[in-house]
């Protein structure tokens, strides 16, 4: 009885701390504008786009079912001029309508209380096609091989942007079947989220007809228009496309076998077929920079779906599998079940990366998947592992739960962040290494059954997973998700020959945060012996009967979302013994080690000490996290007297790998060698390597005279080199280039490399190309934050996008348009500076900017402390160890 007392105790505090304890899925309870009195049940719509002006006709019937008597009908509609409505056949006066965009809320005042019972809603409306994707938009594209100009149509509609496209219950609770009907032009190939039902020719172009989709959520609607491509294959019912231009389909092939690998291990995993009838993977040509996980239509950016072979690196190749994981996931976690309301956006987005990355590593065990660099949703966010990017903001006071309150439209598009996938996708690493695979997914599978075709909170989850495994993984959970913040473990040797463990927060650049207590899933070795796990829920713990010469490792293979700091004689103990680590735990030190720097607990002398201790290596994840760090150094001291000695000793850690690999690609190697030599010969060139600058022009100029010539995996980095230290004349020959080639991967290699010029007249002619058509809209807004990352210039950077903030956002999509101005601020490491985009977010953003300007504010304020704290320690280190 004690012992059940002091559990009950133990819950109880723990709830106290973390606030209410969340429950399993209520449509009743969940939050949202709109009332939950009216539920839509089936929508037919018909669109009719205009491609004169960029406008559209609509109109829809909504069968509803009231649940209790009402006098008005309140939905989501924006931008849309509605222009006649009904109610059971009855018009509505227009008096009745009230269509208000600063609410988003679209509101129907009946003229007597409609019963409960089923009715049905008609509505006709206007509407505009966007230049961003949002809602409803279009994109302007170089047609392959011809090279003529051509449009299309797309759709975005996560998180609230349906409601641009047709008025509708636009919140995620609100499941209901939707039937779409568009008039496109004749030649034009349409597709959505179900197949074609029926096709017939009219005045003007066709009339499309797809069939109706099974209940989902509104933000899960795609309609995709253009002159366009498919190749196609077949996994026992389901029929797989790969959608693209015309031209560029055969570019999908890669894409399409993948889908078809991917799609069965996810049918076997979750226990549950992929439920519709076909899977369209569209590659799409602007409007936004990554992927979207609508229904039986998935939308991608070109770069994230097609695949040259002869043009195409192997970065690519394993990105795009990657992407196509993570969004194929969603099909279940997602789609199939999806979160009641956006502060639960981590159950969709947490879970698809780790499902994603899990996926990938089974099918690619030689990609190292869980040490591969992540590809960023946004390209002007410092790329790295996914785990220690989340950590990184994690570890700041401008952090949050993965569980966030979610208010308004505008706070759940800023959902979408290194939190609620990173953090997501971590802690179900650990909690399923904890949890044990079988159990972990036999959980899951339960998860999935129950909750079909609904909606769930993270509640829901943890019950399921709680069934499975006998264990309480709600209360190891809440910790980790509803408060923010990880812990730190720090490890000391006691005279009694124990290990005494003791948990802390760990921060970065945030001083008095507050204290937590974690119920941490600790992993450890003694190096030679079998692994153990041991569950720390207490501020302190011990381990017993280490012998004090063994080393002893925590947190195996970087599974845990947590640092580890070591006393000097577990630390040395450690260094003897890395030839024995394998790789993940070999840059898990590395990535904590210099984490501890960053934090002021430990010199610089920690991470490069460890660094020099190292057994010589090519492996590429270990490699990468030592480049990782010196770009990030070499890019502090821009502008500092200290930089050319830094680089001086950076190259001189680097040439021997480089030595090693060398210039030309050998027979057979494997793809993560090519990978690596890519990463190091652009590394080199950031520090002005003179070999390395002389071999990278040389290319360069064969490269233009015989493309064949500079293998895919090596065009990135030359390019990037030569135009970082471009004149006139090869800025001119970049920019050319640029222009001509119909390459997806070659064209934005051109420009990346434009955006690396250094001269500032150079720099302000790559800026003017973000306000031209030149490049699709989220890559020309991309451009303006590369040009601010790696011209060494993001004061000329931030003038051009003050300057021209209007014309930039215009080409923003929803995900982005709070983040923008504020990201531009990334790279300056003066207090000043942080000041200054206080003042201009002040006067010029919208409070739901806020969140991402105290970040950055953060980062700049972090970066000013961190390079006078680093100048000092780094020219001891580099005079005392360069030998």
């Amino acid at each position: 009885m004690r012992v059940l007392l002091l559990a009950v105790l133990i819950s109880f505090l723990i709830s106290s701390l973390l606030g209410a304890v969340e429950k399993p899925f209520n449509f009743n309870e969940t939050p949202g504008k709109l009332p939950k009195e009216v539920v839509p049940k089936e929508y037919a719509i018909r669109i009719v786009p205009n491609l004169d002006n960029f406008t559209f006709a609509g109109s829809e019937s909504v069968k509803l079912n009231v649940r209790s008597p009402v006098h008005q009908l309140v939905l989501n509609g924006l931008e849309l001029s509605i222009e006649a409505a009904s109610v059971d056949g009855n018009e509505l006066p227009v008096a009745a309508i009230n269509a208000d965009n600063e609410s988003e809320l679209l509101t129907l005042t009946l003229p007597s209380e409609l019963a409960a019972g089923d009715h049905d809603l008609t509505l006709r409306f206007t509407g505009k096609i966007n230049q961003q994707g949002q809602g409803l938009f279009y994109m302007r594209y170089q047609e392959h091989g011809s090279g003529v100009r051509k449009v299309m149509l797309g759709t975005q509609f996560e998180a609230t942007d349906a409601r641009r496209f047709f008025p509708c219950w636009d919140e995620p609770a609100f499941r209901a079947r939707f039937q779409l009907t568009v008039v496109v032009p004749e030649n034009w190939l349409a597709v959505s989220n179900m197949p074609i039902e029926s096709e017939q020719k009219i005045e003007g172009g066709k009339e499309v007809r797809f069939a109706s989709t099974p209940p989902m959520s509104s933000y899960l609607n795609v309609f995709v228009a253009g002159e366009l491509d498919f190749i196609e294959s077949r996994v026992g019912p389901t029929q797989i496309r790969v959608i693209a231009t015309k031209g560029n389909a055969e570019l999908g092939r890669y894409a399409l076998n993948a889908s078809a690998e991917i799609l069965k291990y996810y049918n076997d995993y979750f226990g549950v077929p992929y439920p519709l009838p076909k899977l369209d993977q569209i590659a799409i040509p602007g409007g936004f920079g990554g992927a979207m996980e609508n229904w039986g239509g998935i939308t991608y950016y070109e770069s994230r779906l097609l695949f040259d072979p002869k043009n195409s690196s192997g970065e690519t190749k394993q990105n795009i599998y990657g992407v196509l994981a993570h969004e194929m996931a969603h099909m279940w976690f997602g789609d199939l079940v999806t979160m009641a309301w956006w502060d639960n956006l981590w159950l969709n987005e947490g879970f698809a990366s780790w499902m994603g990355s899990k996926c990938t590593a089974h099918f690619n065990s030689e990609w190292e998947v869980w040490l591969a660099r992540e590809l960023p949703r946004d390209p002007t966010r410092r790329t790295g592992i996914a785990k220690e990017v989340a950590m990184e903001g994690d570890a700041r006071s401008t952090t949050h739960s993965i569980q966030q309150p979610i208010a308004t439209e505008a706070e759940a598009n800023s959902a979408f962040d290194d939190i609620t996938y990173k953090k997501g996708q971590s802690f179900l690493r650990m909690l399923e290494s904890f949890l044990g695979e079988d159990v972990f997914r036999e959980g899951v599978q339960r998860y999935i059954a129950a909750h079909e075709y609904s909606n769930t909170t993270t509640a829901d989850l943890w019950n399921a997973l709680s069934d499975a495994s006998n264990k309480f993984v709600g209360e190891i959970a809440a910790g980790w998700t509803e408060q923010a913040g990880f812990p730190l473990v720090s490890v000391k040797r006691e005279a009694d020959g124990k290990v005494r463990l003791t948990q802390e927060r760990f921060t970065v650049n945030f001083k008095d945060a507050s204290r937590r207590v974690w119920q941490i899933p600790l992993t450890y070795v003694v190096i030679g012996e079998t692994p153990a796990t041991l569950l720390m829920s207490d501020k302190t713990a011990a381990l017993e009967n280490i012998a004090a010469d063994r080393a002893l490792k925590l947190n195996l293979k970087g599974a845990g979302n947590y640092r580890v700091q070591y006393d000097v004689p577990s630390w040395n103990l450690l260094l003897a013994a890395l030839p024995k680590l394998g790789i993940e735990d070999r840059v898990n030190l590395l990535s904590d080690a210099w984490a501890l720097v960053q934090a002021g607990r430990a010199p610089v002398g920690l991470y490069f000490g460890l660094v020099k201790k190292l057994p010589a290596s090519t492996d590429l994840a270990e490699c990468e996290q030592i480049i990782n760090v010196l770009d990030f150094v070499n890019r502090l001291l821009v502008d500092s007297s200290e930089r050319e000695s830094f680089q001086g000793y950076a190259r001189w850690l680097l040439r021997p790998t480089f030595a090693t690999l060398g210039w030309e690609p050998k027979p057979d190697e494997p793809p993560k060698v090519g990978r690596l030599r890519a990463s190091v010969i652009g590394a080199l060139g950031d520090l002005n390597d003179p070999d390395v600058l002389a071999g990278c022009r040389e290319r360069f100029e064969k490269y233009v005279a015989h493309p064949a010539s500079l293998p895919p995996d090596l065009r990135a980095p030359v390019l990037a080199v030569v135009g970082h230290h471009a004149d006139d004349k090869t800025w001119n020959k970049l920019h050319e280039l640029g222009l001509k080639s119909t390459s997806i991967e070659d064209k934005q290699n051109y420009y990346d490399a434009l955006a690396g010029t250094t001269d500032p007249k150079l720099v302000k002619k790559t800026l003017a190309i973000a306000l031209t058509d030149e490049l699709p809209t989220s890559r020309a807004t991309f451009l303006v934050s590369r040009v601010g990352r790696d011209s060494g210039h993001p004061e000329i950077a931030w003038e051009f996008a003050k300057a021209n903030m209007k014309a930039l956002l215009a080409k923003v999509d929803a995900a982005g348009a709070n983040r923008y101005a504020a990201s531009l601020f990334t790279f300056f490491s003066d207090d000043a500076r942080a000041d200054e985009l206080k003042k201009y977010a002040t006067k010029s953003l919208p409070p739901a900017s806020a969140p991402e300007v105290n970040k950055i504010v953060d980062e700049i304020q972090f970066r000013a402390e961190f390079k006078k704290r680093l100048v000092t320690q780094l020219n001891d280190w580099i005079e005392h160890n360069r030998r």
